[in-house]
């Protein structure tokens, strides 16, 4: 049997409620659909700029009630649990994540550019473009027997900074010219994915140019040894080119520049996805390399990365005094006139709502964001609903 786990419906579109109006949030504890008992439960509601409030409720009818309200624009997280009657959490129980928005299309970013960022970015742009997309090694991977029309390669590129573009490469059979899609990880250490798509050619990488499909120990020893914590040194961040994010993104920018000079490409469709770090990535080499079409991103980090300085509930990390600033999107945003999606998560702390709206405020082209209820930065209940923003 599946796990047990929680379900929510609001009174209206949970990001559409108006500064002073009441929002009731009614969460049913579920199994397959079907709503059922707990001993208790025993929920946490916390907003921007301060509100917090907690408490337990009787379970035996499989649901409750919890009001918000919020003063002026911003979002209201909360958090629930099935417990015991000692408070603790029921085995096999997913907890929910979840909340509401209040006048969001007013949520404005608050982190301001750093001195040099400008010519940071530039001088980066003139350090990719000197370096020419060439293989260094193309190996054919086993076929996929439920992809028998997919040639897949496990590639390395050569990129700024001495580390390869390091990714697996999946192009279907056609007769017809394919567009291109470059899809970008999340935190990490671990094998660029294999992708397949009927139309496209998907390009995968890994973030740190490390080999592909090997056992995991090979990660595991790379996350505990030479990348452990990873782009939090406070040495390296004391200025944007030392920083680890720095040549990551041009990496992420090569891997388009390479698909644009395969063969199979149609020479005008250019995606690049990418969730979390990914959409990072995805967000950044979009700017850096003009060619690309579509950005595709989902549950974005790095968005407004000051907002804590305002009483804002923050993301993780706290960057506002260092050169990660550097990457923010909120400010990439402001150069970013493609059409863009983004899907983000009303119970998503990680990457909290709050950056992402502001972060889609700033975009320059059309853009389309949705927001999923029951939705946390990686877990994804089983009657998530996703709500179509509309500006």
């Amino acid at each position: 049997m599946s796990n047990n786990y929680f379900a929510c419906k609001t009174d209206k579109a949970p990001h559409t409620y108006r500064c002073g109006e009441i929002a009731t949030l009614t969460l049913s504890f579920r199994n397959e659909g079907k709503t059922v008992s707990a001993p208790r439960f025993k929920w946490q509601i916390a907003a921007d700029f301060g509100f917090k409030d907690e408490g337990i409720v009787d379970g035996k009818n499989g649901e409750f009630t919890l009001t918000a309200t919020m003063d002026k624009p911003g979002f209201v997280y909360v958090t629930a649990q099935a417990v015991d009657e000692n408070g603790t959490l029921l085995p096999e129980s997913d907890q929910f994540y979840g909340g509401v928005g209040f006048e969001i299309e007013k949520i404005t970013s608050v982190t301001e550019e750093p001195d040099g960022y400008q010519k940071f970015w530039e001088t980066a742009k003139k350090e990719l473009y000197c370096v020419d997309p060439e293989v260094i090694s193309i190996v054919p991977v086993k076929k996929d027997i439920n992809h028998p029309n997919h040639d897949i390669y496990d590639i390395r590129i050569v990129a700024p900074g001495g580390i390869p573009v390091s990714g697996i490469l999946t192009i279907p059979k056609s007769e017809e010219k394919l567009g291109a899609k470059v899809v970008y990880q999340g935190y990490g250490v671990k094998s660029a994915w294999i992708n397949f798509s009927e139309t496209e050619m998907v390009l995968c990488i890994n973030a740190h140019g490390i080999h592909n499909l090997e056992p995991q120990s090979y990660y595991d020893d790379l996350a505990k040894g030479r990348l452990a914590g990873y782009g939090f040194d406070k040495e390296q961040n004391v200025n944007p080119h030392t920083c680890y994010f720095k040549y990551m993104m041009l990496r992420a920018g090569q891997a388009l520049r390479y698909m644009m000079t395969r063969p199979e490409w149609d020479g005008k469709n250019l995606t690049a996805r990418g969730g979390s770090q990914g959409g990072v990535q995805a967000m950044q080499a979009s700017w850096l390399v003009p060619e690309v079409t579509f950005i595709d991103i989902f549950v974005p980090w790095l968005c407004d990365v000051s907002m804590a300085s305002t009483g804002r509930l923050c993301g993780w990390g706290d960057f506002s005094g260092n050169a990660i600033r550097f990457f923010d999107l909120t400010l990439r945003a402001k150069y970013i006139d493609k059409k863009t999606q983004i899907i983000a998560g009303l119970g998503d702390y990680t990457s909290p709502p709050a950056g992402i709206v502001a972060m889609m405020h700033n975009l320059k082209g059309e853009r389309t964001l949705y927001f999923g209820q029951s939705r946390e930065h990686i877990y994804i209940a089983p009657e998530s609903e996703t709500f179509k923003v509309e500006e």
